[in-house]
């Protein structure tokens, strides 16, 4: 997936879109896997996930609201990617996109510690 289209999808006006896009545009190392992943099986991994940073500390953002989302999505399968704003002392950013790619899903950053 090019950059600008990745950073087009990030559109919202939330934080959790904002710093992704701005980090976009700095250049920095992302990714978008097309093939589809088990909604259910990202629920299950990203809840265990969500639990252990809340249990460590570690900072993040939106994660406990991409969860809901993931919960409520009525698609069988997401694709994933990520962004990843470490380097300039950002968030990593993890991103869940329908199937098509067409839209972002859910989006959460994970600070690194």
């Amino acid at each position: 997936m090019e950059r600008s289209h990745l950073a087009q999808l990030l559109s919202g006006a939330d934080e959790v879109q904002v710093l992704p896009r701005a980090a976009l545009a700095a250049g920095v190392e992302y990714e978008v896997w097309p093939e589809g992943v088990a909604t259910q099986h990202l629920v299950s991994i990203y809840e265990r996930r969500e639990r252990g940073t809340r249990r460590s500390g570690q900072p993040s953002l939106g994660f406990a609201e991409a969860l809901n989302v993931l919960r409520s999505y009525d698609g069988t399968e997401l694709a994933i990617g990520f962004v990843d704003d470490r380097r300039r002392g950002g968030y990593y950013f993890q991103l869940f996109l329908d199937s098509k790619c067409s839209s972002i899903v859910a989006c959460f950053g994970i600070k690194a510690t």
